[in-house]
């Protein structure tokens, strides 16, 4: 403690180390992200019918058939989705049923040009996989109320910008997907480089505190 009070720079030693935390928050991060990409494995084989009461008690990833009839409310354009290499967005919509229970579901990509698309109200269910909804990483743009473009699935906003109570998984389709919609699959050989991005931050708060152990001359 006494070496401390007797350092040179204080303000590079205690806001240098809040940075070299944040940059091992970030790999951590990443490196999580990346576990889960490398478990994830999308199996149509076997299709649970469910209805949509069941949502919250199905195991995530389950492939279902979810039973129902159920009206258009609203949707977004979620930014920044690439299929086959051409970049575009998929389209989230918000649907209720006859009880007023809200579900979100993912209808597939359309590109960036593509104006002309239909969704509309289903009389026979979904086909798709219920998957948990995204969470907000620490130096991701936020999502603005009232906004028809999206960063990502989440939950929390959604219910706050429509106003309403949601399931907590939501549907991603893998058929009638609508017009002018291509149904975006799930199991892909794109890998997203989390790994290297993990290994990225972790060597930036490497290099950051030798920085300020050498400033302060303490190795």
């Amino acid at each position: 403690l006494d070496k401390l009070k007797s350092i040179p720079h204080k303000n590079l030693f205690y806001f240098g180390f809040m940075f070299v935390i944040i940059f091992l928050i970030l790999s951590y991060w990443q490196f999580d992200r990346y576990k889960t990409n490398q478990n994830l494995s999308y199996d149509e084989t076997n299709q649970k019918l469910i209805n949509i009461e069941e949502i919250n008690l199905t195991t995530s990833d389950s492939f279902i058939k979810l039973n129902g009839a159920f009206n258009l409310v609203d949707y977004y354009r979620l930014r920044s989705r690439v299929y086959n290499g051409i970049s575009g967005y998929h389209i989230v919509a918000i649907y209720r049923d006859q009880n007023n229970i809200h579900l979100t579901v993912n209808h597939g990509w359309i590109p960036l040009e593509n104006a002309r698309f239909e969704i509309g109200n289903f009389r026979y269910g979904f086909d798709g996989f219920l998957l948990n909804y995204d969470i907000k990483s620490p130096i991701g743009q936020d999502d603005k109320i009232s906004s028809e473009y999206i960063f990502r699935i989440d939950k929390n906003f959604i219910e706050k910008d429509q106003i309403v109570n949601l399931s907590d998984k939501y549907v991603h389709l893998t058929s009638n997907c609508g017009v002018g919609i291509e149904c975006a699959p799930l199991n892909t050989d794109y890998k997203p480089p989390h790994m290297s991005y993990s290994i990225q931050w972790l060597f930036f708060s490497i290099c950051l505190s030798i920085v300020i152990l050498r400033k302060n001359k303490l190795i």
